[in-house]
């Protein structure tokens, strides 16, 4: 046993700081200003807390029929600028992953980081991959696979487009809802960065190993358990290493390590899906930052706090005697504020049969706040079905794949071996992909879904199998607080609703369509559409820290745009860019397929004018700075339209809104 107890307590100042909003300085680029709060990739320690101040905002080619095939060749406006893939204005952030597929990218890619006007980046699309100057430094082509956590600070504004049309790509960022929360990264830390990713497989990703070490072999009987670490006060665990006698599935697959944490049973899994690989696959193919195998050692790096108790346990659930090798290093106090941390925890899916038709298969879907922070799992039906990741109740996905291999940041299906420090090939459509650079904050609920197709939505047998890793704290943080239902006169009564626009463009519109999310559930709701603005009162909660306002939208007007104000005061600029409307069929073998499956049901080739179940409805969403809501108990919302581009020409131009969900911030305990 050893100790750095200067090490421990310089830790726990540090996190304690962190978590409470404090005011150390990080150095930064031109567009971010100084922030306490760091990117777990940078700050290992601070991996399981809360984010209340970041969201996670994404945009890809998956188009609006719902179908795994025909979303290629996708984007949602054609201009002087080229094809535009993803835009997004309103709040600053972070461009913290993308990913595209490698065979038809090509001309220039424009990335723009201050505006929508000017790029800050443009070159041809292979030299991004092939870049070793700043800030590109962490674009990769392995084996003709493209991907990158670019860690691109925006202001205000992003937007990528490109000179020729797009194939199947992904971009997704993290958006600061104040300016106190910024997360980006300086050159100095994208250089730590890219170092930590080149250190080799096992290396300690975090700043504090911990004060204490406790080592020992195990030799666990047949049908037994056998404790490896326990302890009755409060602590973390910072790492957890095994050497067991055999790497071998037929050991690995069948010993199961059990935490509990604080009383709970926080994982129960197998060992080999634990440290990240999955039952039947090599282990050395699991290479990843915060698990994997170094050849020899299995090796997991989650902090995991504990604030009465832990208990880890190897149950071998084989006939034969296991011998093991056991490291752990932890912390012998705990610095993490219990009400703004969530305990580590492993939802283990064991192999559940979900039939053709059936909703997509939920490998996570949890209430109370977070942070998603990996995945283990198996493509079901074929390499096309999508990954999808909702958060705090919204119906549009917060992230979507336009494939299942995309989701581990391969291309036509996944490879075994390609394994990198956050994605990688297990074995044939089997992969890991932990979210660490781009973590998933949630705030009330998160649920993770994944898609049993071959070529149509859920329309294939499936057999699920995976692990999915998480901070989770019980504790709702977003809080609904009103609602408004926009058409209903009643609700629009009571919130003292108002809307005005000329004469003939302001109009009340009943739809029957369904969520991109939601696939063929299709519900009708009425919204109004105007070209001029309207207005509401909501009731809020006092004692919050900022307002979330989250909108129901149909999307055929696209690109809305409107200015908000808060009690007279302009909060900001909503602007929704919709999904990819433009529907292009010149791939032959797909277009047959659609037409094949189409003519079955008597119908014609879906299209926004035609399509029964087409997602037209989306969810957007707006934040409102604590300091226009704090102590407050209601406020007076006034939206003013700028303007849309829509499918339909005389719809260009107006903004439309169906439904209101109003949501307070409960303000740090």
């Amino acid at each position: 046993m050893k100790s750095n107890s200067f090490m421990v307590l310089a830790a726990c100042l540090a996190v304690a700081i962190a978590a409470n909003g404090g005011t150390l300085a990080a150095e930064g680029p031109a567009v971010a200003k100084p922030s306490a709060w760091k990117n777990p990739a940078i700050d290992w320690e601070s991996l399981p807390l809360l984010r209340t101040g970041v969201k996670v905002w994404s945009h890809t080619s998956k188009n609006p029929l719902n179908f795994t095939v025909m979303d290629w060749t996708n984007y949602t406006l054609q201009d002087a600028d080229g094809y535009e893939q993803a835009l997004f204005k309103g709040q600053s952030g972070m461009l913290i992953h993308a990913w595209f597929d490698p065979s038809f990218n090509v001309g220039n890619l424009k990335l723009y980081l201050k505006d929508a006007k000017t790029p800050d980046c443009d070159m041809a699309f292979k030299d991004y991959f092939n870049s070793q100057t700043y800030p590109h430094w962490l674009w990769w082509n392995q084996g003709n696979m493209l991907w990158a956590f670019p860690c691109l600070p925006f202001e205000s504004a992003f937007k990528a487009a490109v000179a020729k049309r797009p194939q199947w790509y992904q971009y997704t960022l993290h958006l600061y809802r104040e300016d106190r929360f910024s997360e980006n990264l300086s050159r100095k830390e994208l250089e730590t960065l890219r170092a930590k990713i080149q250190q080799p497989v096992g290396t300690f990703p975090g700043a504090d190993p911990g004060n204490r070490t406790e080592s020992g072999v195990k030799e666990i009987g047949g049908q037994e358990p056998s404790v490896l670490f326990e302890s009755k006060t409060a602590g973390v665990v910072r790492s957890l290493k095994l050497e067991p006698s055999s790497l071998s599935s037929e050991t690995l697959d069948h010993c199961f390590i059990r935490t509990t944490t604080d009383g709970a049973v926080t994982a129960n899994l197998p060992v080999s899906m634990f440290f990240g690989g999955y039952q039947g696959v090599n282990m050395r193919n699991a290479k990843g930052m915060p698990a994997g195998c170094d050849g020899k050692k299995l090796y997991c790096y989650f902090p995991m706090p504990f604030w009465k108790s832990m208990k880890i346990e190897l149950v071998n659930k084989t006939p034969n005697l296991l011998r093991v090798a056991c490291d752990v290093g932890w912390s012998d106090c705990n610095p993490y504020p219990p009400e703004s941390t969530g305990a580590f925890k492993v939802k283990f899916n064991d192999t559940t049969h979900v039939k053709a038709g059936e909703p997509d298969f939920a490998n996570l879907d949890v209430e109370g706040s977070g942070v998603l922070v990996g995945c283990v799992s198996r493509l079901t039906g074929d390499i096309e079905a999508n990954f999808s990741i909702f958060t705090d109740g919204t119906k549009t996905p917060r992230v979507e794949t336009t494939g299942g291999e995309d989701y581990f940041n391969h291309s036509y299906g996944i490879h075994p071996g390609f394994s990198t420090a956050f994605s990688g090939g297990l074995a044939d459509r089997t992969g890991y992909r932990f979210h660490i650079v781009d973590y998933v904050p949630f705030l009330s609920s998160l649920k993770l879904t994944q898609d049993h197709a071959a070529h149509f939505t859920h329309d294939r047998d499936g057999d699920f199998l995976s692990a999915v890793f998480y901070y989770h704290n019980p504790k709702k943080i977003l809080v609904e607080t009103d609602s408004l239902d926009v058409g209903n006169a009643q609700s629009e009564a009571a919130h003292q609703y108002r809307i005005a626009g000329s004469k003939d463009k302001v109009r009340i519109q009943t739809d029957t369509a369904s969520y991109e999310g939601a696939f063929d559930q299709a519900i009708t709701d009425d919204g109004r559409w105007t070209d001029k603005e309207s207005s509401f009162v909501v009731a809020i909660q006092p004692n919050n820290d900022g307002v979330r306002i989250r909108k129901r939208i149909n999307q055929t007007a696209y690109h809305q745009e409107v200015e908000v104000y808060v009690d007279g005061v302009k909060a900001g600029v909503w602007f929704e860019q919709g999904t990819n409307y433009v529907l292009n069929y010149n791939h032959r073998g797909y277009r047959d397929i659609l037409e094949k499956a189409s003519a079955k049901k008597g119908e014609k080739v879906p299209s926004w004018q035609n399509g029964k179940i087409l997602a037209k409805f989306r969810d957007t969403e707006f934040e409102i700075p604590a300091s226009l809501t704090s102590g407050k108990k209601e406020i007076h919302v006034r939206m003013v339209t700028k303007g849309s581009l829509a499918v339909a020409p005389a719809d260009a131009g107006l903004t439309n809104e169906y439904f209101y969900w109003i949501y307070s911030y409960a303000k740090d305990r």
